[in-house]
């Protein structure tokens, strides 16, 4: 039992508290560097609309190879996996393809 408690404890050391203190060590630093951090948000501005083609091809090639990429971890995968779980697989692309859109319009519209 105590095993298991040490366990999750250090579990949650590492993914909670150690990010913590790393940002509040480092952001004194952050600080330091507003003005790059000015210059790299007037970067992306310029660059916007190159940004917006780039994750339009991204997101299209995704949707497209979709397939492939589900039956190629299939095929990897040394676990067996059923049809139905693969048809889950191959519906998921429509909530995937979603959600990336509802993110990149939650971007743009900011």
């Amino acid at each position: 039992m105590l095993k298991k408690y040490i366990r999750s404890t250090i579990i949650v050391m590492i993914q909670v508290i150690l990010p913590v203190l790393l940002l509040l060590m480092i952001a004194p630093q952050l600080l330091q560097f507003s003005h790059e951090f000015n210059q790299a948000s007037n970067f992306f501005i310029t660059h916007k609309i190159g940004f917006l083609i780039i994750h339009i091809i991204f997101y299209l090639a995704l949707f497209g190879l979709w397939r492939r990429i589900i039956y190629f971890y299939v095929k990897r995968s040394n676990i067996e996996i059923t049809a139905e779980q693969v048809q889950t697989a191959l519906k998921a692309k429509w909530y995937l393809l979603v959600a990336m859109a509802f993110f990149e319009l939650m971007v743009w519209w900011k």
